[in-house]
């Protein structure tokens, strides 16, 4: 068994080795549409091939029609001229085959024989070393693979000049004089050109549509080096959406060319640099171009893992040409020095004359180097116009700032308003003046170090200590300067940026440690902190005596009406038709049973007419309206509070509580009396205005244990006309049972009110 499996085994690898060819080949017929490439054994080991990622790469690059192993299936045509120099093609052979090629190299051909349009199966041409200029008709070959025009005379490309060409796979135009390539040239391409050259032409652009290939999955080479190409152009607006797919990409050479300065990411579509990663299976060779390497290197230097893909490896090894002191620099190297990255300014970007200007993106800044470079020793009108400006103004013999900054606010040249940071450093300044700090209120540093300031302005107090350095300065300090004692941090990173040291009587001082009776200043804290605490008080005051109105309002009408009442005197009789209005839970048979035997009897015996509600509203009429009428008659009313009622009689009970604070409020004859019934705690009552009669102690108890009722009635009822007081004492007693003392009780009832 173990020899018949060693003799089968070469026919079992032949034919797995066929099998792995067979679906390379399939996937490749998919991918261009066409069956006649066939795909190298070679492709299948990757290994032997360490340029190519994947068999499919390998496959794209290496495949050859089946015609090239089988010269006798094509038919080489044969080119003759006419008198006048016209060639046409001589196809008379007799024999039948299935394809065609035609060769004319080292001739002095000028245009595309028109016989060539009428041969449907033509698959190669090679017009090498010819005179052609013209490709127009060079489409209606539709079966053209292999199209070899090296060293003639094109000097244009349409983008259409490959249309409908779906089996167009090679084309060689190098050593032309090609000098524009228009946009989206494979964009009207039915298949995919896999090798396109074009170099050692005359091309100074390229725009980015014939660069990446949005319809074209694979590629193997576009070849555009040794032109004369300086920039990347996106003339059509090409814009690379997040959505979008560039396949696999191919090899773009662009090396021996003229390019100096990197491209604009963002104007060949990529706002995002980070949609570079869609090019991660493109391979672009930007080597020997003479690379200026400054501030337009950094959007991809900013991105380590983009510029190490792009631009890190050996194959992409683009090196600078210049500045001198950057020549064969690696690219890739800037990614850990960015800050190297600056793009100088010039004089005609209103950079001063005799000052170095540069953009360091690193850093998000403009710096303006004038230091010991102003000759007329004058601030410049105008800098470049740029934001975040770092600007040295040192060592210019600069004197007079009140008149610099004067001129440039007169002039209208507020750079200033776009400084970060600015130097004076060493200049011959005495005093800063306000409007300096009034100006330079944005920056986060300024400088005033080995300058002769004598006076430190108030108006420092704009700016934060830690952004200014005044260094060390010697002045006579005054009791004016005692603010600086607050303003200058006593330790910290910030303790050295400025430090104010006073000549006094025992030497030169910090003011960090001067007593105010030193320099004869008044003690006015005594005055600031009486003020201080009074207007504390006040507020507590104030805070206090709002609280407790809003809370007691209603507790401190009731007290106003009651003694102004007492002190008013008043002639008029009234004119009431109740004198008694009950406001009652009729849902309460014990309540009803006491109101009909005890208290409507009483108030029948004092010659009061009562109204009440169950018993005396009318059928029919809306009632509501008849309690707000019925109340506007009534001059006394009386609430007997409940603890639990329905729903049905709590309606109306809300109703009456409503109107009887209304007419209270309003008509000061009225007269509320409130019987606690159901002897209700305070906190249990919603209502407000109740719960601020019985916070007063003006609710009536229902159960008198003291049995003092007459004494503490006589102490606070009076009747308008004949000074009527409420004199009964219920006689009857009877026992309810309360739920929340969970006893069974007597009480007697006493009828303890006032009609005032």
């Amino acid at each position: 068994m173990i020899i018949l499996f060693l003799l089968c085994s070469p026919f079992l690898n032949f034919l797995l080795h066929t099998a792995e060819c067979q679906t390379l080949n399939s996937k490749l017929a998919l991918l261009l549409q066409r069956n006649d490439l066939v795909c190298p054994d070679e492709c299948l080991y990757t290994a032997e091939h360490p340029y190519f990622e994947e068999d499919m790469e390998c496959c794209v690059c290496l495949a050859q029609p089946f015609w090239m192993f089988n010269s006798t299936s094509v038919k080489l045509l044969k080119i003759s001229f006419l008198m006048d120099g016209t060639p046409i093609i001589s196809n008379k052979n007799g024999s039948e085959v299935d394809l065609y090629s035609v060769t004319f190299q080292s001739g002095n051909i000028t245009t595309i024989p028109k016989d060539l349009c009428n041969i449907s199966k033509l698959v190669f041409v090679d017009f090498s070393y010819n005179y052609i200029s013209n490709l127009d008709t060079i489409s209606c070959i539709m079966s053209l693979d292999t199209l070899l025009l090296k060293a003639n005379r094109v000097t244009y490309l349409k983008n259409d000049i490959f249309g409908g060409m779906q089996y167009l796979r090679v084309v060689d135009l190098s050593y032309n004089a090609l000098k524009y390539i228009e946009p989206e040239l494979f964009l009207n391409m039915d298949g995919s050109l896999l090798h396109f050259d074009v170099s050692h032409n005359l091309l100074d652009n390229i725009d980015i549509s014939n660069t990446v290939r949005e319809n074209h999955d694979y590629f193997c080479i576009a070849n555009f080096s040794n032109n004369i190409i300086n920039k990347l152009t996106n003339v059509m607006g090409w814009i690379c959406d997040i959505e979008i797919n560039l396949g696999h990409g191919g090899y773009v050479d662009f090396t021996k060319n003229d390019f100096i300065y990197f491209v604009n990411v963002a104007e060949l579509g990529f706002h995002d640099i980070t949609l570079l990663g869609k090019l991660y299976y493109y391979s672009f060779d930007f080597r020997i171009n003479n690379w200026f390497c400054d501030c337009r290197f950094f959007p991809v230097a900013n991105k380590a893992d983009i510029s190490l893909q792009i631009l890190g490896s050996a194959h992409h090894g683009i090196k600078c040409g210049s500045p001198p002191e950057y020549k064969n620099k690696a690219v890739s190297e800037f990614v850990s020095e960015q800050d190297l990255l600056i793009c100088n300014i010039s004089f005609a970007e209103k950079c001063p004359p005799h000052c170095r200007c540069f953009y360091q993106p690193s850093k998000n800044r403009t710096v303006i180097n004038c230091r010991s470079s102003l000759v007329s020793h004058k601030l410049p009108l105008t800098l470049p116009d740029h934001d975040n400006l770092v600007i040295d103004f040192s060592s210019n013999n600069i004197s007079d700032l009140l008149v610099e900054f004067q001129r440039l606010f007169s002039d209208e040249r507020p750079y200033l308003l776009r400084t970060k940071e600015i130097s004076f450093a060493s200049n011959e300044i005495n005093v800063v003046p306000d409007l300096v700090f009034v100006a330079l209120q944005n920056v986060s540093k300024i400088t005033f170090t080995n300058n002769h300031i004598t006076k430190i302005p108030v108006s420092l107090k704009r700016l934060r200590p830690c952004n200014v350095l005044f260094g060390t300065i010697k002045m006579k300090c005054a009791c004016s300067d005692i603010w600086l004692q607050n303003w200058l941090p006593s330790v910290g990173d910030c303790y050295n940026n400025t430090r104010i040291m006073c000549q006094t009587s025992s030497g030169l001082t910090s003011i960090l440690d001067i007593d105010k009776d030193l320099l004869g200043c008044d003690d006015g804290g005594v005055v600031i902190r009486w003020i201080t605490i009074i207007l504390g008080i006040c507020l507590c005051c104030i805070i206090i005596s709002t609280f407790i109105i809003y809370n007691f309002r209603i507790d401190m009408y009731i007290l106003f009406r009651t003694h102004f009442k007492r002190l008013r005197q008043s002639s008029i009789s009234p004119s009431f038709e109740y004198g008694v209005y009950i406001s009652c839970n009729e849902q309460d048979e014990n309540l009803r049973k006491w109101i009909k035997h005890t208290l409507l009897p009483y108030l029948k015996g004092k010659r009061l007419s009562v109204f009440l509600p169950y018993r005396d509203c009318q059928p029919g009429t809306p009632r509501e309206d008849e309690i707000r009428e019925t109340m506007a008659k009534s001059r006394n009313i009386v609430l007997i509070l409940s603890e639990v009622y329905e729903d049905i009689a709590k309606r109306w009970l809300e109703c009456e509580l409503k109107y009887s604070w209304l007419n209270y409020r309003c008509d000061w004859r009225k007269n509320i009396v409130i019987i606690n019934y159901d002897m209700l705690e305070t906190k249990n009552i919603s209502d407000e205005f109740i719960k601020s009669f019985s916070r007063l102690g003006k609710c009536i108890d229902f159960s008198n244990f003291q049995n003092d009722i007459e004494a503490k009635m006589s102490s606070v009822i009076t009747q308008q006309a004949a000074d009527i007081f409420l004199n009964y004492e219920l006689k009857n007693r009877r026992g309810r049972f309360r739920s929340k003392h969970l006893v069974q009780k007597t009480y007697s009832y006493t009828l303890q009110d006032s009609f005032k």
